[in-house]
């Protein structure tokens, strides 16, 4: 697909010549879907073999597109219109099969879509004479066990959600690190999160930080019942062992980054750790993490009157 040099979980394209690529967008974001076609038509026009999500290919009013997962993981790259979101989905397409992708914010927040839609056909023109670089970003996996049963989860490029339902009733979650016990959270829930995930539902339940090139595992309380239960960081070779301790009558559920819900039994274990594939992302503007910190979270902004 493409030579490439690493360093600091950056990779630097050489110059790579990038003959097809797989369109995934969410079609519910208005602009989204007159720009992809515009975009479909100037790739073709450029000799790229464009394939499509069949949803998208549909919206598109180009059902010739329309290809399957088999067919869509085998293209040079991946082009991603909407929110992060849409991102977090394509990265569990995508990621398994090592294809890098550039995604255009339609989102209203888009801390993990860099390119702005005005800006589609020169990130696009830059990406086709390989002036891009790649940013690897570590993602989780999750196994339950119950019973004898082995219950797996995709891939999770933000975090791992273990949260109650509806009823206002605590968890009691026995949580451990590599078979260390940590402590039993009486809490709404527990997120076990990426660095990347750091901007996103930990940090709204008290989470640190954390800067994208650090390889760690971030532990987030949700509305822990006590004042001495805070995140905890540990390394990304280590894995988080979480019980769902005693008997509960409400939904109790494993959330992969928002997308997919996997129903929970009391005495169910799961072991979250860091999965083997990486999102890598192409980047081909200079906005780093810390710059996005000013922009999209103000951070350190003074609100005076």
């Amino acid at each position: 697909m493409y030579r490439s040099q690493k360093k600091s979980g950056k990779v630097k394209s050489e110059q790579a010549k990038l003959k097809s690529v797989a369109v995934l967008l969410n079609p519910k974001k208005r602009d989204a879907v007159p720009l992809a076609c515009e975009l479909v038509s100037w790739l073709e026009s450029k000799g790229v073999y464009v394939m499509a999500e069949h949803e998208a290919a549909l919206s598109m009013g180009m059902p010739g597109l329309s290809r399957d997962e088999s067919s869509l993981v085998k293209a040079d790259f991946a082009l991603i219109m909407g929110g992060d979101g849409t991102l977090l989905r394509a990265s569990h397409i995508m990621a398994p099969a090592g294809v890098p992708m550039l995604a255009i914010r339609f989102g209203r927040f888009g801390f993990l879509t860099d390119t702005a839609p005005r800006d589609a056909r020169h990130a696009l023109e830059q990406v086709l004479c390989g002036s891009y670089t790649i940013d690897e970003r570590m993602m989780l996996t999750a196994t339950i066990y119950r019973g004898q049963e082995e219950i797996s989860a995709s891939g999770a490029l933000n975090d791992m959600v273990i949260a109650k339902g509806p009823l206002s009733r605590m968890l009691r979650l026995a949580t451990s690190v590599s078979g260390k016990y940590v402590s039993t959270y009486s809490a709404d829930g527990l997120i076990v999160a990426t660095p990347t995930g750091s901007t996103a539902y930990s940090l709204s339940a008290g989470g640190p930080l954390v800067s994208p090139d650090i390889q760690v595992i971030i532990i987030t309380p949700i509305c822990p019942h006590t004042l001495n239960a805070r995140s905890l960081i540990i390394s990304s070779k280590q894995a988080v062992e979480v019980v769902v301790e005693g008997e509960t009558a409400d939904i109790v559920m494993l959330t992969v980054d928002g997308q997919r819900g996997i129903p929970l039994n009391p005495a169910d274990k799961i072991s979250i750790k860091q999965w083997e594939h990486k999102a890598r992302l192409i980047t081909v503007h200079k906005t780093g993490f810390f710059d996005k910190l000013q922009t999209r979270l103000r951070w350190g902004d003074r609100f005076d009157s």
